[in-house]
């Protein structure tokens, strides 16, 4: 008996079907007999490249992951929700002459959806990563926040490549990170407890993100900016105590890039080589402003 072995490949081909001898002089039985296993070709294939406890996987997406995500691990796909419910009732919860005795009342508000691929495919990895330990710690939580953002359908990341801030006050923490919908996202699963999290600590959360200040691009912390342009390549961005500088060198001839639109990850990511050096008199679109990131 051949055991199971990740060594071995599994089949690549199948067995094929064939026709008995007397009916090979029949097209159309033979066509059937071909499109028969040109289909199973397709179904082991499929199967070769999709193994099913692989959740992150490029081929697995919508309604498949989610059977994979509550079947194989218990997970169900989450609900971003921003909702808040505030209930008024009982005797001395609020000041009197504002509501009749005896009231009770009951109102909600913000918005609901639910998570995309991506968002789930993190989630998962959030709860189920196990390299990092299950002993909570101040490098545990770093590691796990590191993930989220930057794994893509939650794939692993090199966590010491980019480490998020944090901070801690006595049994409060704060997140701070780049302003995006990733960042929001976890925002919210953090808030629901759908990530795990101890629950005798808080969690606070602060977005950097791009302000206008009269027409140059401002932001209101470094974070993992570089915060002097020594050693940089030419139209690297970097940190200027507050404004967001471009190191000179770079062509201009670049994408137009929107403030508004961009991220502060984004422009840390692409620089400010293709940013145009004059002002191109076109709303938000940001500029180089003799090293110095503009807004038109």
């Amino acid at each position: 008996m051949q055991l199971e072995s990740f060594a071995v490949q599994p089949l690549q081909q199948v067995i094929p079907a064939y026709l008995y001898q007397q009916y090979f002089d029949d097209s159309s039985i033979q066509a059937f007999v071909d499109s028969y296993n040109s289909l199973a070709q397709g179904y082991l294939s499929w199967f070769n490249n999709t193994p099913l406890g692989l959740y992150t996987s490029p081929n697995i997406t919508g309604t498949l992951l989610d059977w994979i995500g509550q079947g194989i691990y218990g997970i169900s796909r989450p609900v971003l929700s921003t909702q808040t419910t505030t209930i008024t009732a009982g005797y001395d919860a609020f000041a009197y002459n504002t509501v009749p005795y005896n009231y009770l009342s009951y109102s909600s508000s913000g918005t609901a959806q639910t998570a995309s691929d991506d968002i789930y495919k993190r989630m998962m990895t959030w709860n189920l990563y196990r390299g990092d330990g299950q002993m909570f710690t101040m490098g545990w939580l770093k590691n796990r926040v590191s993930r989220f953002i930057n794994g893509a359908n939650g794939s692993d990341y090199a966590v010491l490549d980019n480490p998020p801030s944090i901070t801690v006050s006595g049994n409060t923490f704060t997140i701070t990170s780049f302003d995006d919908a990733v960042f929001t996202a976890l925002q919210e699963l953090i808030n629901a407890r759908l990530v795990s999290v101890p629950f005798q600590y808080n969690f606070e959360f602060k977005a950097i993100s791009f302000y206008n200040d009269g027409g140059v691009l401002w932001m209101s912390a470094p974070l993992n900016y570089p915060t002097s342009p020594m050693g940089l390549a030419a139209g690297a961005v970097w940190y200027n105590g507050g404004t967001v500088a471009v190191v000179s060198g770079g062509s201009g001839t670049g994408a137009p890039v929107y403030f508004g639109s961009v991220t502060a990850a984004q422009l840390l990511s692409s620089g400010g080589a293709g940013l145009p050096t004059t002002n191109p008199n076109n709303t938000n679109q940001l500029w180089n402003n003799g090293g110095v990131v503009s807004i038109s």
